[in-house]
């Protein structure tokens, strides 16, 4: 399926489902929030002393990992868990795509269902330091790889639901193997939001609990066209 296709496909899927999908995404955006807010200024700090790095006679200094390291190491926590409850959504809107909708409170903490929490878990805390080595070495390598682990909690949502034993490393190495080729392809769907992206910031935020259900709904098409069945079989 080409890109339009993907977003068209998203549209007609929430067509008489935005209130349920809209409730599900203001609920987890509120709890995201809660966990990822502390560290924006930290992210601020980080920007004002990379601005200051720029200035100096070493602006050179830009692309030692150090600079990276102290301020990724320290919004590692809440990022951490912030990400983490976006696993729910993931698998929340993968079962949308596939004709099941959770109730509310499951689509809310749909990580914790189904004999998911262990798998998800730990390959999601893998994926996770590998990302935040690789970013600590430069941030284009950790953002490249971001891509390569993107399908991860999809892949493995599959593999528990199909019955298959979910080690550590089992989404993960899956998912780079998906991934190769396609990166490329994510990363400029991802980009075809940002006009939504920005329409939804000026209206400070409201517009987000419609943009990620449509932008997740797209995702979850993305990885179902990609994987097709082999992780349920």
């Amino acid at each position: 399926m080409t890109r339009a296709e993907l977003k068209a496909e998203a549209k007609s899927q929430l067509h008489g489902n935005w209130i349920w999908a809209a409730c599900v995404s203001l609920v987890l955006v509120i709890i995201i929030a809660t966990l990822f807010g502390p560290s924006i200024n930290t992210i601020l700090k980080t920007l004002n002393d990379m601005n200051e790095v720029m200035g100096s006679s070493h602006p050179e200094s830009v692309f030692n990992p150090a600079i990276w390291a102290g301020s990724i190491l320290s919004n590692s926590g809440s990022e951490f868990l912030s990400g983490f409850f976006m696993l729910s959504m993931a698998i929340t809107f993968l079962a949308f795509t596939e004709g099941r909708k959770f109730n509310f409170w499951r689509s809310i903490f749909s990580v914790f269902t189904d004999n998911r929490f262990v798998p998800e878990l730990l390959n999601y805390i893998l994926s996770y330091i590998f990302q935040i080595l690789w970013t600590c070495l430069l941030i284009i390598p950790g953002f490249i790889k971001s891509y390569s682990y993107a399908l991860t909690p999809y892949i493995v949502s599959d593999l528990v639901a199909s019955g298959h034993e979910v080690h550590a490393t089992t989404g993960i190495t899956e998912s780079r193997r998906l991934m190769n080729g396609h990166k490329w392809e994510l990363f400029v769907l991802d980009l075809s939001f940002i006009g939504w992206t920005i329409l939804a910031g000026l209206t400070l935020g409201i517009g987000l609990i419609w943009l990620i259900p449509y932008k997740q709904t797209t995702k979850a098409n993305f990885y179902r066209n990609l994987a097709g069945n082999q992780f349920r079989q």
